[in-house]
């Protein structure tokens, strides 16, 4: 369950990155990649079992975790119309709103702004983006 948290919050981290350099589809995938990790992680906590795909994760959530399902049924056709349009500023911020309730809602935590640029530099100063 770790790893699926640590999943979350590395999606989370590269939607914000992403978002930055105006790359608003990028964004938003990744911050849905996020939410599905989020509903992942809170899932395997309560029943132990991992879903194999929307529609377990969707049933699970509809019966065990009723708060997470409003969140990703809310965001669904969102992240459906992301396959073949790209978001608007206002619809990419609800997105992050509704996500960050979903980290909250799942007790995981959110990373900070402080966080994202400290492994920022983090990388920048290893030379990880340039070999």
């Amino acid at each position: 369950m770790d790893e699926l948290k640590k999943k979350a919050k590395n999606y989370f981290v590269l939607g914000l990155i992403a978002e930055k350099l105006k790359m608003k589809s990028e964004a938003a995938t990744n911050l849905f990649k996020a939410l599905f990790a989020i509903d992942d992680a809170a899932i395997f906590q309560k029943t132990g079992i991992e879903p194999e795909d929307h529609t377990d994760r969707f049933q699970l959530l509809k019966s065990n975790l009723p708060k997470l399902y409003s969140i990703t049924d809310r965001l669904f056709s969102t992240y459906r119309r992301t396959y073949t349009k790209e978001l608007n500023e206002e619809e990419l911020e609800l997105v992050k709103k509704r996500i960050k309730e979903a980290f909250d809602n799942a007790e995981i935590t959110i990373p900070t702004d402080k966080e994202i640029k400290e492994k920022l530099k983090e990388l920048l100063r290893k030379g990880k983006f340039f070999d």
